[in-house]
This record gives structure tokens, C-alpha cells and sequence, in this order.
């Protein structure tokens, strides 16, 4: 008999406390075509000026592509969805801005090692290509002292995994906290698998939210 069937209790109330959160979404048809056109342009074009590189390993553009006029809409589309996302949660904050994107081509046998994004609040992924075989992405419990008691279970979920995987497809964008622990699994895939990465922070963020969320009594300097 379970706990919560005991006569003797009144059913437990379950407090999701701490959450970890990710949001993800598709981008719809139409305008997915727009940005995965503008993306492939930018790609291929610096391809086509590096005709040295060789189509192994894993590729990485520079980090400023936010800055591209053509890829203004994808800015503008990632952005809008982070201020939604920190208007749901009541967060104040005067602007969030986009430090960095880069696009990642992955060849065949390419992997990414789990890592974080240090120095920022959201990182996300868009996929401009997701081919079978290369279509997954992991995200790690960040709690590690979590692993210390892992007993057996009957069907898996969010509330006991160690690590989850999401399906991905072309026009897949996934937003989440910078400090979450995510890594790609081998392309088997003989196609280009391309995503698109980008980081997100406040602007102003040593003026307007760094300072200390409290104010003492003795009061020394002016105000």
C-alpha cells in the first residue's frame, strides 16, 4: 500500500520546488524557411571562401552572426521569446540582448562533450538541419550529488532521470539557463547536421540588476 493510500493522511501535496526549465518550441513553416534560407547563405558563402577546410569534424563559425542584417529576424524571433519568458516569471529587467551566436555544422561522427555557457542567463539552440541519426540533444541533471542514491525504476521521467533527451527537427529552438549542463550525441548520420547556438544577457546588467537586492538601516553614503 502506498503512502498517499493510508486512511490515516490526507493526500500529499507535491510542491515542485527549484525547477529546472527548458522551453522549446518549432518555428513555423514560413518563417523557418526565411531564417534556415538566411543561415545556409551566410554558411555556404563563408564556405565558399575557405575552400581549404575539409568536410570532417565539426564546424563553428565566428560568434557574430546576431550582427548579420539578414539573420535579423531570427535575432528579433529569439529575443522576443526570452522577454516572454522572463515577463511569465515576473523577472524585472530593462533589456536582454544577445552576446553571442554561431552556427555548428556537424559531419558525420561529430559529437559535442556536455558543456555550459558561462557569463550569461539564457543559451539556446535553433536546428537548421536535424537529419535521423543526428537528431537528438541531452540536457544533464544539474544537481550531482543526485547520483549518489539512484534506485531502480519502473518508467522513467523528469522527476528521477539523470539526464533527458529531446527530439529535434528542423526549426527546432530550444531556450534554457546558460548554467544547464547539454551536449550532442555522434552524428550517424552521413548528413550535415547545422544548428545554430546563441547566448543571452541583461543590458544593463552591472547598472540596472548586479547591485545587492537589499538595503541596510545604518545609512553611510549619500544618496
Amino acid at each position: 500500500m502506498s503512502v498517499s493510500e493510508d486512511d490515516r493522511l490526507e493526500p500529499f501535496t507535491v510542491l515542485p520546488i527549484f525547477p529546472t526549465l527548458i522551453w522549446a518550441t518549432q518555428v513555423r513553416p514560413e518563417a523557418r524557411e526565411r531564417i534556415n534560407g538566411a543561415f545556409m547563405t551566410a554558411i555556404n558563402g563563408a564556405r565558399a571562401k575557405q575552400p581549404e577546410l575539409k568536410p570532417t569534424g565539426k564546424w563553428q563559425t565566428d560568434q557574430r552572426l546576431h550582427t548579420l542584417p539578414e539573420l535579423a529576424e531570427f535575432r528579433d524571433l529569439v529575443v522576443g521569446s526570452a522577454r516572454q519568458i522572463l515577463d511569465s516569471h515576473h523577472i524585472r529587467f530593462q533589456e536582454i540582448k544577445v552576446t553571442g551566436c554561431w552556427a555548428n555544422v556537424g559531419f558525420q561522427g561529430s559529437r559535442h562533450r556536455p558543456h555550459a555557457h558561462p557569463n550569461n542567463y539564457f543559451s539556446g539552440v535553433y536546428y537548421v538541419s536535424a537529419p535521423r541519426g543526428g537528431n537528438t540533444i541531452n540536457f544533464f541533471d544539474p544537481r550531482p550529488q543526485a547520483a549518489v542514491m539512484v534506485p531502480p525504476v519502473e518508467q522513467m521521467s523528469p522527476m528521477v532521470a539523470q539526464s533527458m533527451t529531446l527530439d529535434v527537427h528542423p526549426g527546432s529552438l530550444i531556450l534554457f539557463p546558460s548554467w544547464l549542463y547539454h551536449g550532442v550525441d555522434v552524428n550517424r548520420s552521413s548528413e550535415e547536421r547545422i544548428s545554430v547556438a546563441i547566448n543571452l544577457m541583461f543590458d544593463p546588467y552591472v547598472e540596472d540588476m548586479s547591485t545587492p537586492l537589499w538595503e541596510g538601516n545604518l545609512k553611510v553614503s549619500p544618496e
